[in-house]
């Protein structure tokens, strides 16, 4: 069950240290894992290429009858949500030989 806010009752977004600790995630993973190209590629491109992965998109449609993919944020995500995203990430990362110190 989500963590609520209990003064308003809405479900609290991702924290900050929870935040801190998947950027330094996305870090350690660029520096070291090559991409399926064999090159290195900066954080913000895994942490791309991890959304795209296992939190998908958002769907606008424009008004003139397009559709925009975007792809979902980090910042939007629940406590509980960002856990699960984190948990995969960091599955994925140590079967690449990336692990976070505790």
């Amino acid at each position: 069950m989500a963590e609520r806010c209990p003064a308003c009752g809405q479900v609290k977004k991702r924290t900050s240290e929870q935040n801190r600790r998947l950027h330094l995630l996305f870090h350690e993973i660029a520096e070291k894992v090559k991409g399926a190209d064999g090159l290195h590629h900066p954080h913000q491109w895994w942490k791309a290429m991890m959304k795209d992965r296992w939190l998908g998109y958002d769907e606008y449609n424009t008004s003139d009858g397009r559709t925009v993919y975007v792809l979902r944020a980090t910042s939007d995500l629940t406590v509980e949500a960002l856990n699960e995203f984190m948990m995969k990430v960091e599955e994925w990362a140590a079967k690449h030989g990336v692990y976070l110190q505790e």
